[in-house]
C-alpha cells in the first residue's frame, strides 16, 4: 500500500525541508539518538509557561507553598509517565502519534482527535507566543502587534524546516537556557516565603482538598499538553531503539524542567503579586540580567511553539478531507497556517486577563485527551502490542471503530465533574472538595470500556 510521495531524501539534513507529512518513515530514513529526546523535552519546558504554571497553585488556588509542590510533583511525574510510554510507539511504526489513534478510532472516528488536536497546537502556540510578545515588548517597545509579527516570523521559519531543524534548535537552546534559569532560580530563592499559609480568599479556593485536586490536575493537564506530540519526534529513529532508553529520556526530559520551574513559579508568587507574567521576574533582578532573562523567555517561547507548530500540522494532515488537502496540501503549509491561526488568537487573547485564560484552557486541554490516552494505551495493551503491520493505520474501510465511542462515553461521563469558571458539572458543585477529578472519570471510563470490546477489536483487525 502506498501512503505517501518519499522520493526526496531527508535522512539527517538540517536546512533541508522535511518531505514527510503523515507517511511511514521508511527504514533508510531512520536516524537519530535517543540523547536527542532529551534536549527536546528539555529544551521545550524551560518556558516561561512553565513557570506561569506553577503560579496558579499558590496565586488561583491559595494553596501553601508546600501543598503546591506536592501537587507538582505528583501531576507531573502522572503525566510524564504517559509521555515516555507513548513514545516508544513512535519508531516501532514510524508515524505520528495522531495516525497510530486511528487504529482505535477508526479513520474518520480518528478526526474528531485530530481537529481537537489542531486546535490544541494552535491554542498553546497563543499562550507562548503572548509570554514571548510580553518580554519582546519589555525589550522592543513598537507595541504589541509589531513584535507579534516578529515572533510569529521566528517561529515559522524553524517549523517549516521541521523534524530535524526541531531537534537541532532545541539541542542549542537547552544550554543557553539552562545557564539563564539557574540565575533566575538564584535571585529567586532569597524572597520566596516558604512558610506561606493557605489562602481562603484567593479566588478558586475550594478547600484544602479541592485546591489540591485542581492544583495536581493543572500539573497534569500542562504535560497532557505534549502526550498527543509524543511519537511525533520519535518516529525517525532507528526501529531496534532501546525502549527503556526512549522513555526515560522522554520521562525525565519532561520530568526534571516542569518541576523545577513550576516549584520556581510557585515560589516566585509567594512575594509578589503581578498583572503582567514578565513582572514575576524583571521585578527581582538586576536590570543587565533581567534583559538576559527576557531574551531566555523569547527563546524559550520558540522551542515550545516551534513543537505546537509542527504536531498542530500534522493533526491537520490526519483530517483527510477534500477542505483540508486543499487548503495544507503539504506539512509545511500547514505549519505556517497553524502559526498564522495562532498569531490571530495570540493578538486577541494577548490584551488582558492572562491568568484566568491560561487555567481555563489548562482544563480544558485535557478534558478531551484523557479519554483519548485511555483509548490508544488500551489499544496498544490490549491489542496491537505484538502487530508491526501498519496497514490499518490507514485503512478507509472501517470508519468507525470502538475506541471512538468508548471516548464519548468516557468523555460524556466526565463532564457532572467539570470544575472551571466556564462551567462548573454537578458533583463539582454540590462537593468543591473534590476539585476537578473529571481526567480521572474519563479515563477509567474510556479505558474500562475499550478493554470490554478488546476481544472483538482484535478480530477486526486480524488479517
Amino acid at each position: 500500500m502506498s501512503y505517501a510521495d518519499t522520493s526526496d531524501t531527508y535522512g539527517s539534513e538540517v536546512l533541508h525541508v522535511e518531505p514527510h507529512g503523515i507517511d511511514p518513515i521508511p527504514q533508510s530514513e531512520r536516524h537519530g539518538r535517543v540523547s536527542s529526546l532529551f534536549t527536546l523535552w528539555f529544551s521545550a519546558n524551560l518556558e516561561f509557561a512553565t513557570l506561569t504554571t506553577g503560579v496558579l497553585g499558590v496565586g488561583v488556588f491559595g494553596l501553601s507553598f508546600w501543598q503546591a509542590a506536592v501537587a507538582i510533583v505528583i501531576g507531573t511525574v502522572v503525566g510524564a509517565l504517559a509521555i515516555g510510554f507513548l513514545t516508544t510507539f513512535g519508531y516501532r511504526w514510524g508515524l505520528p502519534q495522531l495516525i497510530q489513534s486511528r487504529a482505535a478510532f477508526g479513520y474518520f472516528g480518528n478526526f474528531l482527535p485530530g481537529i481537537l488536536n489542531f486546535l490544541c497546537g494552535i491554542g498553546w502556540y497563543t499562550v507562548n507566543t503572548v509570554l514571548g510578545v510580553y518580554a519582546l515588548q519589555w525589550l522592543l517597545p513598537i507595541g504589541f502587534l509589531p513584535n507579534l509579527i516578529i515572533m510569529i516570523i521566528l517561529q515559522a521559519i524553524i517549523s517549516i524546516y521541521g523534524h530535524n531543524m526541531i531537534h537541532w534548535v532545541e539541542r542549542v537552546a537547552v544550554l543557553i537556557l539552562l545557564v539563564i534559569f539557574i540565575l533566575v532560580s538564584v535571585y529567586a530563592f532569597p524572597h520566596i516565603h516558604f512558610n506561606i499559609a493557605e489562602n481562603p480568599h484567593a479566588s478558586a479556593f475550594s478547600g484544602t482538598s479541592g485546591s489540591m485536586i485542581l492544583s495536581i490536575a493543572i500539573s497534569l493537564s500542562y504535560m497532557m499538553g505534549w502526550m498527543t506530540y509524543s511519537s511525533d519526534y520519535s518516529r525517525y529513529f532507528p526501529r531496534d531503539t532501546k525502549s527503556t532508553k526512549a522513555f526515560a529520556a522522554a520521562f525525565w526530559g519532561n520530568v526534571i524542567p516542569a518541576v523545577w520551574l513550576e516549584l520556581l513559579g510557585t515560589g516566585l508568587s509567594t512575594f509578589t503579586s503581578v498583572s503582567k507574567p514578565t513582572d514575576l521576574v524583571s521585578g527581582i533582578l538586576p536590570h543587565p540580567l533581567a534583559i538576559v532573562t527576557m531574551l531566555a523567555i523569547i527563546l524559550g517561547t520558540i522551542t515550545a511553539n516551534v513543537i505546537n507548530i509542527y504536531s498542530g500540522s500534522i493533526s491537520l494532515l490526519s483530517i483527510d478531507v477534500g477542505i483540508v488537502r486543499a487548503v495544507a496540501p503539504k506539512r509545511w503549509v500547514a505549519a505556517l497556517l497553524v502559526g498564522i491561526l495562532g498569531g490571530i488568537l495570540s493578538y486577541v487573547g494577548g490584551q488582558s486577563g492572562y491568568y484566568q485564560n491560561y487555567s481555563n484552557f489548562l482544563f480544558v486541554l485535557a478534558y478531551w485527551i484523557s479519554p483519548w490516552a485511555a483509548v490508544v494505551i488500551g489499544d496498544y495493551l490490549l491489542v496491537r502490542r505484538h502487530r508491526d503491520e501498519i496497514d490499518d493505520f490507514y485503512d478507509k474501510n472501517r470508519p468507525l471503530r470502538v475506541g471512538f465511542w468508548a471516548f464519548l462515553i468516557g468523555f460524556a461521563c466526565s463532564i457532572p465533574f467539570f470544575n472551571q469558571v466556564m462551567y462548573t458539572g454537578y458533583f463539582a458543585k454540590h462537593y468543591p472538595q473534590i476539585g476537578d477529578i473529571s481526567y480521572y472519570v474519563s479515563f477509567v471510563v474510556a479505558f474500562v470500556l475499550y478493554a470490554l470490546f478488546a476481544n472483538r477489536q482484535t478480530a477486526q483487525v486480524r488479517p
